[in-house]
């Protein structure tokens, strides 16, 4: 799938940080087995209904729908994405690229990126030296060449193809 994301990103803790950098404290922010499960059973299918959702985590729907929206106010639950079949939707080879920039703005990077005939599914800014990850997808072959053609002139670059997803460790 083109998003590993899934709908969910957690952020356990009783206290956060605004932006200022202070410490603040939320009202409820504990969370149960029971929010632990909803999330999980999120993660699997952001689609559910609330009534299907309650019915596996033994609420009621409005139950489960009061608790999504306490999660989703403390930040837990953050956004609701899809999971694209890139090959079927015809984008077959998947590259993960390590970008070393050296002779380019990061707006040059872009550029390549969004040009039509690519998908960028991930960018990480990493630590190192202008240093970034890219998972993406291409046709075939012919456009992945094109694409390192273009970031060549920008810096160093480290290509590996994807054979197939580990499931087995995302788990």
């Amino acid at each position: 799938p083109c998003r590993h994301d899934g709908a969910w990103i957690i952020a356990f803790g009783a206290h956060i940080r605004d932006n200022a950098g202070t410490e603040r404290s939320r009202m409820k922010t504990r969370i149960d087995a029971t929010d632990v499960r909803i999330v999980e059973e999120l993660r699997k299918n952001a689609r559910i209904t609330m009534k299907e959702l309650g019915a596996r985590v033994f609420l009621t729907g409005q139950a489960v729908r009061n608790r999504v929206e306490r999660l989703e106010d403390m930040g837990i639950l953050q956004r609701y994405t899809i999971n694209v079949n890139c090959p079927v939707f015809g984008y077959k080879v998947h590259a993960v690229i390590r970008v070393q920039l050296r002779h380019g703005p990061v707006e040059a990077l872009k550029a390549c990126c969004r040009r039509e005939g690519r998908r960028i599914i991930h960018c990480y800014r990493t630590t190192g030296d202008n240093l970034y990850f890219l998972d993406m997808y291409f046709p075939d072959m012919e456009a992945l060449d094109a694409f390192l053609a273009e970031v060549e002139p920008l810096g160093g670059y480290e290509l590996h193809v994807v054979l197939r997803e580990a499931e087995d460790l995302a788990e």
